[in-house]
């Protein structure tokens, strides 16, 4: 019983994943994966397909980033960066 469970939540993971990730696809027209790695990422979004965003809100965007956009602009004009990278999270931001 133990094991079904463990497989049922599983599939409902994966599924919720690769929904996820195509809905960032579609938001951006840009389905591509940055094959870069952030600086650091505090709040990272990790998937089971190995696929990760990093959903920081800072006051610019990291180099490496290709798309960066804009999420809040007052008092203060933030950004966050929409790309989709592959591998690990980089290191929390605490430390810089």
């Amino acid at each position: 019983m133990v094991i079904l469970v463990l497989q049922a939540v599983l599939v409902v993971g994966i599924f919720a994943a690769v929904a996820k990730e195509n809905a960032l696809g579609e938001n951006k027209g840009n389905r591509e994966t940055n094959g870069g790695k952030l600086k650091c990422c505090s709040n990272c979004n990790f998937s089971f397909s190995g696929l990760y965003t990093c959903d920081d809100i800072v006051k610019k965007c990291d180099p490496v980033c290709k798309s960066c956009a804009v999420v809040k602009t007052h008092p203060v004009k933030m950004f966050q960066c929409t790309d989709t990278f592959l591998g690990m999270c980089g290191p929390s931001c605490k430390k810089y």
